[in-house]
């Protein structure tokens, strides 16, 4: 299908600010079985964004701002085809390094191997294979645990939804990868946008659900709609969690405070023949 993506968001500041520095993973990939077509990614004030790769494979850009702002926006246009819903539950074969392999297995603070997590495990039969378990927690999780825009923060872990109860797709995210994981099972977040099956959507932040390592090939799963990857989810970057690939990131010279809005629309149709 094709799908086309715009993306802006503003940050503002309550005063000027001056050595900003931006980390942008907002730029769809052109891979993970999908082809990116077109592309514009801007900013105002006027700045180049330079690329650069990361340990995980993924392409992000960065800007600078040596002069005092009080206001940045990113401005995203994109064009993007993806593969048919049934080549889509996986992206296509690439080797993953003993490094990688290791980091995809080991727990982190937002995807802890925790004694809750164990006991959330219990649920899933221990004799099913990876692909069959990532398909049980993707159902157990989407159904045990209520969508609720507000009922965490950006800094909320895998305990906190348990706890809860409720939470967003970075949460159902995160949970499942540390589930996962405490199976045995190497898994990664995967940040994106998620197209509606035609026509056009709009919200006010991306995607996130997880992909998991099952022989050569990654399979991706959403716990948040309990379905597994397809067509319709465009990757913009792969991670340990939430905390190797925020959509934006940044630090700045100053004492001001900063809060910002994103909107994205997201329009989709078949791709042509």
């Amino acid at each position: 299908m094709r799908v086309h993506l715009d993306w802006e968001s503003t940050y503002h500041y309550s005063e000027a600010v001056r050595l900003l520095h931006t980390e942008l993973r907002v730029l769809p990939v052109d891979g993970f079985g999908q082809r990116l077509e077109d592309s514009t990614l801007s900013l105002t004030p006027a700045a180049t964004p330079h690329p650069l790769r990361d340990m995980f494979g993924n392409t992000y850009h960065h800007v600078d701002f040596l002069e005092e702002i009080e206001r940045i926006t990113v401005s995203l246009n994109a064009e993007v085809e993806t593969t048919p819903a049934e080549l889509g539950i996986g992206s296509a074969a690439d080797p993953v390094s003993p490094l990688l392999e290791h980091l995809y297995l080991a727990p982190t603070e937002r995807a802890p191997l925790d004694k809750a997590v164990a006991a959330f495990n219990d649920a899933i039969p221990a004799d099913l294979d990876p692909i069959e378990t990532g398909a049980a927690l993707c159902d157990l999780i989407g159904t045990r645990f209520e969508f609720e825009v507000g009922s965490t923060d950006v800094a909320a872990t895998a305990l906190d939804l348990l706890r809860v109860e409720r939470g967003v797709c970075q949460d159902f995210s995160h949970l499942m990868l540390a589930a996962l994981r405490q199976r045995g099972i190497p898994a990664r977040y995967v940040s994106g946008y998620l197209a509606p099956p035609e026509g056009e959507a709009s919200a006010e932040a991306s995607h996130a659900w997880v992909q998991l390592r099952a022989g050569d090939r990654w399979y991706g799963f959403d716990p948040a709609n309990d379905a597994a990857q397809d067509g319709h989810y465009i990757v913009t970057a792969v991670g340990r969690d939430y905390d190797d690939v925020p959509p934006i990131r940044g630090t700045f010279a100053g004492v001001a405070t900063e809060n910002w809005h994103t909107t994205l629309r997201v329009r989709s149709s078949a791709a042509e023949q």
